[in-house]
């Protein structure tokens, strides 16, 4: 039997609703473990905006009479357990990215597959919906120059030690490492700067 108007709208406005919590809970679980001002301030950009858009949520689901249901305790409990396992050992830049970076990705999915099935749903919801889907789009290349930058980071330390190896500073070798690393970091900053 097919789900009513009604039913189509509950069940995207509960999946916009969790999308958005489950985002704003994965950045409180990480910001005490940042050391870097600039990620630090990004992330708390996304969660401004997940949090402005969550209340609009909420909003619309008082207006089309929606009981939105957050996540559980033992949802909240586990992904707060899976962050601090995995920041244990590395709190790097890059590896709070990817974290973060998956948690997006996971909402992109789930954001399309509710979608896909929600087109006769009110369009305002609908387009609300939408708008979540292009803010994680977005924050997942907001995040990706930091896992870019890390990288490059970790391939400097060992095209140093490669430098160290290949001696002095008119050894050919030892140029052309150079002469790669400094293309490499400039590729980097472009990336960063245009995103």
């Amino acid at each position: 039997m097919p789900k009513s108007q009604k039913e189509m709208n509950s069940d995207l406005m509960i999946a916009i609703f969790k999308n958005l919590q489950t985002a704003k809970q994965s950045i409180n679980n990480v910001l005490d473990k940042i050391q870097d001002s600039k990620l630090k301030r990004e992330l708390k950009a996304q969660f401004k905006d997940y949090d402005e858009l969550s209340e609009s949520c909420e909003d619309l689901a008082k207006v089309y009479e929606i009981e939105l249901s957050d996540n559980s305790f033992f949802q909240k409990a586990k992904m707060w357990i899976n962050v601090n396992m995995a920041t244990m050992m590395d709190k790097s830049n890059r590896k709070i990215a990817s974290i973060n970076i998956i948690g997006s990705t996971m909402g992109v999915l789930d954001l399309m597959g509710v979608l896909a099935d929600s087109k006769r749903c009110k369009k305002e919801l609908y387009n609300l919906g939408k708008t979540v889907l292009s803010l994680e789009e977005r924050n997942i290349e907001k995040l990706k120059p930091y896992i870019l930058i890390e990288s490059e980071k970790q391939k400097d330390e060992v095209e140093k030690s490669s430098l160290d190896y290949y001696g002095n500073d008119d050894n050919p070798k030892k140029k052309q490492v150079k002469k790669n690393n400094n293309k490499k970091r400039k590729e980097a900053l472009k990336y960063e700067e245009n995103n």
